[in-house]
């Protein structure tokens, strides 16, 4: 079944409202105490790019990578809020940011085409392995996340 062109236009507004959040996030990110403001407008974004791949072929996207570094995002984020030490989150939202506005989407007769960049994950390794243990719970947190990135 081929798009039409109202389909096509909501399709590209999804993906400006994904630049516009963005924008705000980066706005944002340099002070923890925007972590849950941050999560909102991320999981917006989720949202939108899920509503853009539901109109391409399925063997044409995978999101979970992304959606799964959004979650060690979070994890973070909550990690280094609780342990005020807020360093690795704002360089790891930025290029959270940068990578969602990197998808890109082509429109053919039939469907729109998704292109993902790939997602280094290694970044939450060695952001998080840098990170000193204040607390018991904080290094039960960060032990978790590792223990999750290395399966």
């Amino acid at each position: 079944m081929e798009l039409t062109e109202k389909e096509r236009l909501m399709l590209v507004e999804k993906k400006e409202e994904i630049r516009k959040l963005t924008t705000e996030i980066l706005d944002m990110a340099s002070k923890p105490e925007n972590a849950l403001e941050i999560k909102k407008k991320f999981t917006s974004i989720l949202s939108h790019l899920n509503t853009i791949a539901s109109y391409s072929d399925s063997k044409n996207y995978n999101l979970d990578a992304y959606t799964n570094s959004i979650n060690l995002l979070f994890a973070m984020m909550n990690y280094e809020k609780y342990s005020k030490i807020w360093i690795s989150s704002p360089l790891t939202i930025e290029e959270a940011c940068n990578y969602a506005n990197a998808m890109r989407f082509n429109f053919t007769k039939r469907d729109v085409k998704i292109h993902l960049p790939k997602i280094d994950f290694s970044i939450f390794r060695s952001d998080l392995k840098s990170v000193k243990q204040p607390t018991t719970t904080n290094s039960n947190i960060r032990n978790a996340i590792l223990k999750w990135l290395s399966i």
